[in-house]
């Protein structure tokens, strides 16, 4: 009986691609936040302006 060979071509696409994919989520998430508070102040600064 033959033992089958684990595919050696997909798996390590699919852990690239869950690896990927983490990444780019957790870059948006921060850099999110970060554009969230920047606009923030940025519309705070021409009500502090004008009075």
């Amino acid at each position: 009986m033959k033992i089958k060979r684990p595919n050696t071509i997909i798996a390590p696409i699919i852990i690239a691609g869950i690896t990927f994919g983490f990444l780019v989520s957790a870059y948006k998430f921060i850099f999110a936040q970060q554009s969230t508070q920047a606009n923030a102040t940025e519309e705070e600064d021409p009500l502090k302006q004008e009075s």
